[in-house]
């Protein structure tokens, strides 16, 4: 099946489960709560979105440095953009078309940098369950999944800095496991941009980049006119992004949306109103990412129906 398929299939996904979610809400009452809500919060709301793809090609042109790859900032951005077109996909891992744009632009081989788009996702993680445990002190909601998910990726990134056993794995006579260039090139980019310096930065920057969505999601109770607390923004956003992630379903559709509404709804929000701000946090963030990407594909005129039929 096709990338462009994938993401055909994703967005009709995408419409039953916000179908789903206004069945739960009563329609009716979630069409009434829409019309209440303050649109004037919108451009803001999607200011926020936006800087967190700032802060996170920022992070993405800082692993290309670590890397020693040299490209025009341009079509760093251009590159990083498009790879929001595939945030639709399992845990964004559809975003290593992005290694794709950079073989074609820059003839950097697809090996030496899919390890990126795996780094991005991973200190995205540990950034969100950053701010998810802080929301946890408040919310005592979810540690199983924080706990897990963190322990997961902490044992990757220790096996990852194990060079003498990544390296025996690498030169063994393990069936699917050789001594190729391949190989070696996946290794040696992981190695490095796992190691404690490169690490630290991108944790750093995941941390703020993805609390600029929480504060999003703050900004939409201001437009229902509600007084609820930032702890509670950043927390239901987080964690459901997380929980969105981990469960591996394209764009996280349905987990995300149902962990959030129901935090909000546990929180005392009423369910029209927090039904309402998912749907909207959900179309300022994914969505708005998704069209984001498709734009620069055509702007910046990359390949596009190359690029599908390679990641397809």
């Amino acid at each position: 099946m096709s990338a462009r398929n994938k993401i055909i299939i994703s967005i009709i996904a995408g419409v039953a489960v916000y179908a789903a979610l206004s069945i739960y809400a009563d329609v009716n009452e979630l069409f009434n709560a829409l019309s209440n809500f303050n649109w004037m919060y919108l451009p803001l709301i999607l200011l926020l979105t936006f800087l967190n793809y700032v802060l996170r090609f920022l992070k993405w042109d800082y692993y290309l440095r670590c890397l020693e790859i040299n490209m025009s900032k341009k079509s760093s951005v251009g590159v990083f953009l498009s790879g929001l077109s595939m945030s639709v996909t399992p845990a964004k891992l559809g975003e290593a078309f992005k290694s794709y744009l950079l073989k074609e632009l820059n003839g950097v081989e697809i090996s030496k940098t899919v390890p990126v788009v795996f780094a991005e996702r991973c200190t995205d993680l540990i950034g969100l369950i950053i701010l998810a445990s802080i929301g946890y002190s408040a919310f005592k909601y979810g540690k199983e999944v924080l706990l897990i998910t963190i322990f997961v990726i902490l044992i990757a990134i220790l096996v990852i800095q194990s060079k003498k056993l990544c390296l025996r794995l690498i030169n063994s006579n393990i069936p699917l496991i050789s001594n190729t260039k391949v190989l070696h090139n996946l290794y040696g980019s992981a190695y490095t941009l796992f190691s404690i310096k490169p690490l630290i930065i991108a944790i750093a920057i995941s941390t703020f980049s993805w609390f600029f969505e929480c504060s999003a999601l703050f900004f939409v109770f201001k437009g229902f006119g509600l007084d609820y607390p930032l702890l509670l923004a950043v927390f239901a956003f987080s964690f459901s992004t997380v929980a969105g992630a981990v469960s591996m379903i394209p764009g996280g559709l349905g987990v995300a949306e149902g962990s959030m509404t129901g935090i909000l709804v546990l929180s005392g929000m009423p369910k029209a109103i927090a039904a309402a701000s998912t749907l909207i946090i959900r179309f300022c963030t994914l969505w708005f990412g998704v069209l984001i990407g498709m734009l620069t594909l055509f702007i910046y005129g990359f390949k596009i129906k190359e690029a599908v039929e390679w990641h397809g």
